[in-house]
């Protein structure tokens, strides 16, 4: 399916420049909070998060190699029914516990019930090579589409429905992975990426790539597998995985009523 068939399936014809809301001002986290480990929520004494030149800076002042919390910057209000949009960069430094590990971020969406690390929520990675894969974590179970050379695999690699991938079910317990359309569709420098939410689907999208989709996102009853709840909002939260990554231009659109 081409990127324009589904865009304009999901949010019609676009719309003017104007109907995009920043939610992150450029100035300061009015609208977020913080959470990371040992420091909890609204807690930064390390200085993790550095705001400078309308952009969010990771680790700013961690020497490269040191031992870091991780965590993530959250919205205060839930989302449904919108098209996200993000960009970022990645820095020079990696830290401790990952240090030796592949540059690591990301942006959960849907997120539902207490802050954690690492929180009940869906997620779009954003780690060196994989970014834009579907990641569901502590319940989550949606629908999808895989490559059926890979259907067997722990975490196969997402093929839409219209170029020959095999229904999956992706989630539902622990953390589960679906691996971004083959291909590596990351750049150098400033990268944008999309997440369309509407109803009960959700689109992946990397530099104007659609890379992951799913549909019928839904939580599965801990106590009962075989009962689930339709879920359509929830938090947004831009993650911090021990690696130095710029984020800017963090904004949204609502999808309600179209």
């Amino acid at each position: 399916m081409l990127l324009p068939i589904v865009l304009a399936a999901l949010i019609g014809a676009e719309k003017p420049a104007e109907e995009w809301t920043p939610l992150f001002n450029g100035k300061d986290l009015t609208g977020w909070y913080t959470f990371l480990q040992v420091h909890g929520k609204n807690s930064d004494p390390d200085k993790v998060i550095t705001i400078a030149n309308n952009e969010i800076h990771l680790y700013k002042h961690a020497k490269d190699g040191d031992k870091v919390v991780m965590g993530y910057i959250g919205t205060e209000k839930e989302y449904g029914d919108y098209h996200l949009r993000f960009q970022y960069r990645w820095g020079e430094k990696k830290f401790a516990p990952r240090y030796k590990m592949l540059r690591d971020a990301g942006l959960y969406y849907h997120i539902l019930g207490d802050d954690a690390v690492w929180p009940r929520a869906l997620q779009f990675q954003v780690e060196q090579t994989n970014v834009g894969d579907l990641i569901a974590l502590y319940g989550f179970q949606l629908d999808s589409w895989v490559d059926p050379k890979t259907k067997s695999e722990k975490m196969p690699t997402f093929l839409n429905d219209d170029a020959g991938g095999a229904p999956y079910v992706l989630g539902g317990k622990g953390i589960a992975y679906q691996k971004h359309l083959a291909g590596e569709h990351e750049r150098e420098g400033w990268n944008t990426a999309e997440i369309i939410c509407k109803g009960d689907t959700t689109t992946h999208i990397l530099n104007g790539k659609l890379i992951n989709r799913g549909v019928n996102v839904r939580l599965v009853d801990e106590k009962d597998p075989t009962k689930s709840r339709t879920i359509t909002k929830g938090r947004i939260a831009l993650e911090i995985e021990a690696a130095e990554i710029f984020f800017r231009n963090v904004e949204i659109k609502s999808l309600a009523g179209k």
